[in-house]
């Protein structure tokens, strides 16, 4: 179940997010609309290739009416890994768009969860193997600094979130597979450490909810698809190291 608390705090911080890119866009508008001789790469163009990767964290937890046990399993679940491939073109020193792909893995395996039934005491072994692939097709706004070779990127855009889950217990096992449309939106600084080679950190946040899936058990697929109050929260926060690759293309006068 998804808390009007936790969605409040969500749609708090996704406001703060598109306030802080408008804040950025603002910025660059005015930067670019400096004079030439204040920029020598005014009117220049660029391809930007970076590799990422970092830890990440579901933001929905576990109900506090779920068993102990239950509980802290799920909660395991939220924390993870991801990594992800980007491409961007930027039309000038300021302005571009590009597109990203993440694809974030947690997995969580308990051998003996105690389950209590009719005054009985059970121990249970229980795993999830969970994948979601998601790609963000993105507007960026770009502020050069220090002779453009420090940058603050932010990007704000629509995505398309693939969700598999693998879950296997003593007596069953199947696979959950679903789709759903999100938001993101992500800040990033990087810093030119040699000619067209950049680092960087990046914060990533990510906006959904899966609305239903298809069960896989080997033998028969079921789909099921859930009521408003009960959408499985996938927003998520990711935070990155990466590397970025440039190619400066110089306008013809």
């Amino acid at each position: 179940m998804i808390s009007k608390f936790l969605a409040t705090s969500l749609n708090t911080m996704l406001r703060k997010l598109i306030f802080l890119a408008a804040i950025l866009v603002f910025v660059a508008k005015v930067s670019a609309q400096q004079p030439v001789e204040n920029n020598r790469n005014a009117g220049s163009s660029a391809l930007w290739a970076g590799v990422t990767a970092g830890p990440s964290l579901l933001m929905e937890k576990a109900p506090d009416s779920l068993q102990a046990e239950f509980r802290d399993y799920l909660n395991n679940l939220r924390s993870g890994w991801h990594y992800g491939l980007q491409a961007e073109y930027f039309f000038n020193p300021y302005f571009g768009a590009g597109i990203k792909y993440i694809r974030f893995t947690t997995s969580q395996d308990v051998d003996s969860i105690v389950t209590e039934l009719f005054s009985k005491k059970y121990f249970i072994s229980i795993s999830n193997n969970m994948h979601i692939h998601t790609l963000i097709p993105m507007a960026y706004a770009r502020l050069p600094l220090l002779n453009n070779k420090l940058s603050v990127v932010g990007g704000a855009g629509p995505a398309l979130l693939l969700y598999r889950n693998i879950y296997k217990s003593i007596d069953d096992s199947a696979s959950f597979k679903g789709a759903s449309p999100g938001i993101s939106a992500s800040l990033r600084v990087t810093y030119q450490v040699i000619p067209n080679l950049s680092v960087g950190l990046q914060g990533n946040y990510l906006h959904a909810f899966l609305k239903g899936y298809t069960k896989d058990n080997g033998t028969t697929k079921e789909k099921e698809s859930f009521a408003k109050e009960d959408y499985h929260n996938l927003s998520r926060l990711d935070f990155s190291a990466g590397i970025f690759y440039t190619i400066q293309f110089q306008k013809k006068r």
